[in-house]
């Protein structure tokens, strides 16, 4: 008989936050397991002398994460702000542009070198193939009448008056 018991290996997912540990990644659930411990700690911290100086030492350390977590909070909500103030201004200053250029082109042509003293960049002649100089006279065709086959008369029936 056996007496070793095999378990088998289990492997950590790739992405830690898939698996048992999903959830437990982020610094607010890290933050929540330290609330937790002190919350349950607390009443029994004095009956446990050698961990009192470090339970007030990760009292002082949660207090500062806490703190560190609504910094960055405020950060992302300013970002955030900022971010769809910088998208509005691109939207509405690309428009104000436009107007200008095609204003710029229409007064002075769209091919026209001085709209560079604009910041703007001229067109310029398209590439291709080259135009014909000259356009050849239509060339006359004639075609000799072809013998049309020869189509037997069919005789028509006509309607009798009685029928």
């Amino acid at each position: 008989m056996n007496t070793v018991e095999t378990t088998p290996s289990v492997t950590p997912p790739a992405n830690p936050a898939k698996g048992n540990q999903r959830g437990q990644t982020t610094l607010a659930a890290e933050i929540d397991r330290w609330q937790a411990m002190v919350d349950n700690l607390v009443p029994q911290v004095d009956q446990m002398p050698g961990l009192k100086e470090t339970f007030v030492q990760f009292q002082a350390m949660l207090a500062t994460a806490k703190s560190l977590r609504n910094q960055l909070n405020m950060l992302r909500a300013e970002t955030s702000i900022a971010l769809t103030r910088r998208n509005q201004l691109l939207g509405d200053g690309g428009d104000l542009f436009a107007r200008l250029q095609l204003g710029l082109q229409a007064i002075h042509g769209p091919r026209n070198p001085r709209l560079r003293e604009f910041g703007l960049k001229p067109r310029g002649v398209r590439p291709g193939r080259p135009r014909k100089t000259a356009i050849p006279p239509p060339v006359a065709i004639t075609t000799a009448p072809h013998p049309s086959p020869a189509v037997p008369a069919v005789p028509v029936a006509k309607a009798s008056p009685g029928e």
